[in-house]
């Protein structure tokens, strides 16, 4: 029918129909979204973490040179032992941390959503032609652009990283191991912010495109806006009682078919 076509839903969604896809699970997820907030999350608390988790580095590097220089009679050296102990305690609140910005970044755009029905395993997604239609759909040519973007966006940030260092003067390499591993954590920490800043285009676009195409798969036509709002008019009892009676309708004229079909047959 014509006005089941996506040019007649002009209409934007309402309220009600939003809540009825959230509780069948479907809502806009962002991919882009949730992994920048991942890497954001990341730097972030190696930012305010770091310090001390590099100290408990440099602490375990110079204590494994000790040892080898210094080998210990009894096996693994209490030093050496010490500062294993002390660099695993640094790295788990690290880990801690970003595994919960993994748990909650994809909640981002869409909040919390439970609905058991939305892990229902959909076979007629599996069609050969379903998938080959898929291919040349708006969401494949966007999300080819969108690699195509990060690409370019990553190949500047790591030109501006292999830039910046030249322009210190490259990576030096002093005579201490332990300051060109200072030096080098710096750099590197440069080198991902800058990735993460180029990155972030990426998921703004593509957080707005997932949350534009929820829209629009969710757009209403006109009949359809003024049928919900004929029904929300209506009170809630009297909307149950008349579903209950198209229940029993429902119900008697099956179980009238039924017997008509046992007499004929």
């Amino acid at each position: 029918m014509a006005e089941e076509t996506d040019l007649s839903r002009t209409e934007a969604p309402s309220a009600q129909r939003l809540q009825a896809a959230r509780r069948a699970g479907d809502v806009p997820r962002s991919a882009e979204l949730a992994g920048w907030l991942v890497i954001l999350a990341a730097l972030g608390t190696l930012n305010w973490l770091g310090p001390h988790l590099f100290d408990s580095l440099r602490n375990l590097m110079q204590a494994a040179f000790e040892t080898v220089a210094r080998p210990a009679p009894t096996g693994l050296s209490i030093p050496l032992s010490d500062a294993l102990a002390a660099t695993l305690w640094a790295v788990l609140p690290v880990l801690a941390l970003v595994f919960m910005a993994v748990l909650l970044a994809p909640m981002a755009l869409s909040g919390w959503v439970y609905a058991p029905q939305a892990a229902e395993v959909d076979f007629s997604r599996a069609h050969p032609w379903r998938a080959i239609a898929r291919l040349f759909s708006s969401d494949a040519l966007f999300g080819g652009g969108l690699t195509v973007l990060k690409l370019a966006l990553l190949a500047g940030a790591v030109s501006w990283a292999l830039v910046d260092g030249w322009r210190n003067g490259g990576m030096p390499v002093p005579a201490a191991p332990l300051e060109a591993w200072g030096q080098a954590i710096a750099w590197l920490g440069r080198g991902l912010f800058a990735l993460a800043g180029a990155l972030a285009l990426a998921a703004v676009l593509d957080a707005g495109w997932r949350w534009w195409r929820y829209l629009r798969r969710h757009a209403m036509t006109w009949q359809e806006v003024l049928a919900e709002a004929r029904e929300s008019e209506v009170s809630p009892e009297l909307r149950a009682r008349i579903r209950a009676r198209q229940q029993q309708a429902g119900r008697r004229e099956a179980t009238a078919g039924h017997g008509i079909d046992e007499v004929i047959g």
